[in-house]
């Protein structure tokens, strides 16, 4: 049986002679997510027998990842907001800019209690489980097109325990949801890459599901549809939290159209940590504001 030091020794020589940049915290995730072995153990244990699959499955899992395959798909694992959620092939790996999203709605349900909120493109439901996880005074629901990802986002919410507070939809948007829904709150992450940008992604993006990239020519066809329906979901002073592209922050200011066509209307635009347009807030007015010089 190999040991621990043995596929250290493998990896080292493996990476130095192929001229890869895979750094030793990327292997040992790789080693971790394959053996179980806790990161933080793998040096002070390195006397620690290997079986021989784990070896195997360990080996092929560093040579796909000197062909730029994501780690994440690897390791089977993903954090966000502190959380570790499992991700697999198929389902749109969460970026960092993303907890932007998930913060914005926290500060939205800590001055409230019982939020309902739907998870629109939840992909693997980081967003919804996350903000489930952190307040417990919210109920989500979680809709996705893709079965893999909304399948996945079960078993996430059966991990984190939160099954009880969760409910999931597979379809297009706003198709699959119970005939007359409402929330209190709308979260999405939709798919917002201008498709002419798509061919010249780093070559670890290139490996993520196409549909949950790809919005269209703009990058904004998706957004579009869902603006332009959100007001038909959300309850009186509800809001729509959506992030975009950093190009996007004009046009979302356009889709404010006035309130007594849509029900919803443009509020702001917050910066990333980059300092770059990232997420846009609309909100649905009062049925009693309808009417009102400021609605119109």
């Amino acid at each position: 049986m190999p040991l621990l030091r043995d596929l250290h020794t493998w990896i080292r020589s493996y990476v130095r002679s192929n001229h890869l940049r895979i750094t030793l915290t990327e292997i040992n995730s790789i080693i971790a997510g394959v053996t179980g072995i806790p990161r933080e153990h793998l040096l002070i244990h390195n006397d620690s027998v290997v079986p021989a699959g784990a070896f195997r499955k360990i080996t092929r899992a560093v040579k796909k990842r000197g062909e730029h395959y994501p780690l994440q798909y690897l390791t089977g694992s993903v954090e966000f907001m502190g959380i570790k959620f499992r991700i697999r092939p198929g389902v749109l790996i969460p970026r960092p800019e993303t907890e932007l999203l998930a913060e914005i709605c926290l500060q939205y349900t800590a001055a409230r209690k019982n939020t309902s909120i739907l998870d629109l493109c939840c992909g693997s439901g980081v967003i919804g489980l996350s903000i489930a996880r952190l307040d417990l005074h919210t109920r989500i629901s979680l809709s996705d097109r893709s079965l893999r990802a909304v399948n996945l986002a079960r078993e996430n919410a059966a991990v984190l325990g939160l099954a009880a507070r969760t409910s999931f939809y597979h379809g297009d948007l706003f198709s699959p949801l119970p005939v007359g829904a409402k929330f209190d709150l709308i979260v999405s992450n939709p798919p917002y890459i201008p498709n002419t940008r798509m061919p010249h992604l780093q070559k670890e993006v290139r490996c993520e599901p196409v549909k949950a990239l790809d919005g269209g020519k703009n990058g904004t066809e998706v957004i579009t549809r869902i603006v332009r329906q959100a007001g038909n979901y959300l309850n009186d002073d509800g809001i729509l939290a959506i992030e975009h592209d950093d190009t996007h922050q004009r046009f979302m200011e356009s889709l404010g159209m006035s309130a007594k066509q849509t029900s919803l209307y443009y509020v702001k635009t917050i910066n990333d940590l980059s300092g770059r347009p990232r997420v846009s807030i609309f909100r649905r007015v009062y049925k009693k504001d309808l009417n009102s010089p400021a609605a119109g």
